[in-house]
């Protein structure tokens, strides 16, 4: 599953060079006509993310023109401030921002590993938008480890004319499993299988419906399934199940999925980024999910990158869909504690959370503090004994994984406990569903 570094040749396509550190100011004052800049179709971007713990180099690999644009005509600027990477595109002519979007990525969660402190590794990533009609600037940030600041790490002009850019391939069928609303003004989700042998589609396409069902369950995707839409690529692996390393066992599974994410025996993940992509793009899609055939519990989420979840009998398997896709659609922090954790790569102290349902009062404007009443106490004491019907929104010490010095805004929720979302991360989700619909 592991990729060498790769570095591609093909300069007379495009040029390309790294960057010296660059702080960003992204805000762009230029108004964004779609149909003038880009031309209904979508465009991907693949390279390799490598480095160590401190450190981190782009590499490029090939761009290929995929089909239908999914998400908004209308929000091609994302304003929300999370993720650890980001990227924007530029019109040569002009060098006008015309699309930026932010996300996380599997490497990143490895910077913060033992491993990365002592060896390099490399990963396959990609980034998808709109395809420009003229030529562009594609250019990548990241967030600088210790200031939190916004850094330029790589640029790179691409000819939109140029006749190596790859056309992308449609392999495998795709399914509605549910349609809310068109795909310019819907939240456009595709499901994907790992695991599956050709002669269980049905049972993949039973997962599917089951992971509908479970998400709207749930508010605030239950008030707005008339603007999201599902839809299930089916793509069959030579062999059942998926990888147990620290098991022993590994499968011919499509996806590469694996158990075993960075010595954890219960995250579940794939490196294999690109070949993800290929598949989702046998359907007009914004965000991802992956099921994986296995009974055993567990999954992943990563914001902006993919969800995934077990699709066999785990006792909670919906809940643990819905949990993990609120990290992968907005980046919605883990509010639950690991006792005895009092440090964290992901939550320096000193540094305010982006995730929207995390604080630790370094910078709170702008997420829940003004729904917090003036006779509420902060820190927030969960009173013994009291039910949900006595809660108020708050600052409940615990999140993020730490016992101490960060704050949720409620005493339990879906980013907790695998119940229902909180008032917080409701707000969230339809202010990013607000956005990605317009």
């Amino acid at each position: 599953m592991k990729k060498s570094l790769i570095i591609t040749a093909l300069i007379i396509v495009l040029s390309s060079c790294a960057t010296k550190k660059e702080i960003i100011s992204y805000t762009n004052s230029t108004e964004i006509s779609y149909y003038d800049c880009f031309t209904g179709n979508t465009m991907r971007f693949d390279f390799h993310h490598a480095g160590n713990s401190t450190e981190e180099m782009y590499y490029f690999d090939k761009v290929i023109r995929e089909g239908a644009w999914a998400g908004s005509e209308v929000s091609l600027i994302n304003p929300f401030d999370y993720g650890e990477q980001m990227f924007r595109i530029i019109d040569s002519a002009t060098g006008n921002v015309i699309y930026k979007n932010n996300y996380c990525t599997l490497f990143n969660e490895w910077q913060t590993t033992p491993e990365a402190t002592i060896k390099e590794r490399s990963f396959p990533e990609s980034v998808i938008f709109p395809e420009p009609k003229e030529n562009f600037i594609i250019e990548f940030y990241a967030r600088n480890k210790t200031s939190k600041i916004w850094e330029k790490k790589y640029t790179q002009e691409v000819d939109v004319k140029s006749y190596h850019i790859v056309p992308g391939k449609k392999l495998y069928e795709s399914k509605d499993i549910h349609i809310g609303g068109n795909i310019a003004n819907s939240l456009d989700i595709v499901l994907l299988p790992d695991g599956f042998t050709s002669t269980e589609k049905d049972k993949f396409i039973d997962a599917c419906q089951m992971w509908c069902d479970a998400l709207f369950r749930y508010s605030p995707f239950s008030e707005n399934r008339h603007r999201i839409n599902i839809r299930a690529v089916w793509a069959p692996s030579k062999e059942k199940g998926i990888d147990k390393p620290g098991a022993g066992k590994w499968v011919d599974n499509l996806l590469d999925t694996h158990f075993y994410t960075f010595d954890s025996e219960r995250y579940q993940m794939t490196e294999e980024f690109q070949k993800v992509r290929d598949i989702a793009s046998c359907a007009p899609y914004e965000s991802i999910f992956i099921l994986t055939n296995t009974d055993k519990y567990g999954g992943g989420g990563i914001y902006n990158f993919y969800g995934l979840g077990s699709a066999g009998n785990t006792g909670r398997t919906g809940e643990v869909y819905v949990h993990e896709f609120g990290h992968s659609l907005m980046g919605l922090g883990d509010e639950y504690i690991e006792l005895g954790n009092t440090v964290s790569a992901l939550y320096p102290e000193g540094k305010e959370p982006w995730e929207a349902n995390l604080t630790r009062f370094v910078k709170f404007e702008g997420k829940w503090e003004k729904d917090i009443a003036e006779e509420t106490p902060v820190p927030t004491p969960i009173v013994p004994g009291s039910t949900e019907k006595d809660w108020v929104i708050g600052a409940y010490e615990g999140g993020g994984y730490l016992e101490k010095g960060i704050y949720r805004g409620w005493p339990e929720c879906m980013m907790k406990a695998l119940t229902d979302f909180c008032p917080i991360c409701q707000k969230a989700i339809v202010k990013y569903l607000d956005y990605i619909c317009k």
